[in-house]
């Protein structure tokens, strides 16, 4: 609904629109009815500009369901990456594009995240890790910045299937992710870690969020690539974060 050019949306819209219907109407309700959301009834119903909103997730909702990791400094300034590159989840800030340039090929599920990448001569389409349409043996190199956190865990072995079957032999996974510790009695819902990624020609400060709903961990990872049929070149993990490099056999 418009009203004096502004546009308002009601709470089955923001509940959809903003919140992908992680967040339920009735909770939404209740922000309203408390003032944590100034709303304004139209209608008898509650409605809110997108400037509110977006106040209201910031100021209010991040702060009260988020667990901060906190920020960690993530070093790409020497990184060996070689050869034909496919980024999986390469939308958002397109780092290892930022890198390497024409050198990659990024995927993502979603459109948008693609288009909002800068672009930097690296080919973009739109396409799911569990369904890779590529031919087999076609990439050097495999990497997945930040993705892995965003799949959920039942999909986590098919998408390392596909990345083994169009990696060409001796072709290097490289993982940087998140390690998520058990959510336990916990009110937060949301896991967020801050970034400072170094990749040399400049620093990009970034930020990734999920719903906390698993944990993992290097170990978890290695074991799902043993089971796959990767070799482990590299493995680190610190307190919140974790780096993989592996080998198709």
């Amino acid at each position: 609904m418009k009203e004096s050019n502004t546009k308002f949306f009601n709470i089955a819209e923001i509940s959809e629109l903003f919140f992908h219907n992680r967040v339920k109407q009735e909770e939404l309700l209740e922000y309203f009815e408390t003032g944590k959301i100034e709303g304004k009834k139209i209608d008898k119903e509650w409605h809110a500009d997108e400037k509110t909103i977006e106040n209201f997730i910031q100021n209010v909702y991040l702060k009260e369901k988020s667990y901060d990791a906190g920020l960690h400094k993530v070093d790409l300034s020497q990184v060996t990456l070689n050869g034909r590159i496919l980024d999986i989840g390469g939308g958002g800030e397109g780092i290892i594009a930022q890198i390497k340039g024409e050198s990659v090929v990024a995927i993502d599920p979603n459109k948008k995240e693609l288009e909002e990448a800068p672009s930097k001569g690296d080919l973009k389409i739109v396409m799911d890790a569990k369904d890779l349409k590529f031919l087999d043996n076609t990439f050097d190199t495999v990497t997945s910045f930040y993705t892995l956190m965003y799949i959920p865990k039942e999909d986590h072995k098919r998408v390392f299937q596909e990345i083994y079957s169009v990696l060409k032999n001796d072709g290097e996974f490289v993982i940087w992710d998140s390690v998520m510790p058990i959510k336990g009695d916990t009110d937060k819902s949301i896991f967020i870690i801050k970034l400072e990624v170094n990749i040399g020609a400049k620093k990009i400060e970034t930020g990734y969020g999920v719903q906390w709903k698993k944990e993992q961990n290097s170990e978890y990872f290695s074991n799902l690539a043993k089971d796959v049929g990767f070799e482990m070149l590299e493995s680190n993990e610190e307190k919140f974060t974790f780096y993989l490099r592996l080998r198709k056999k």
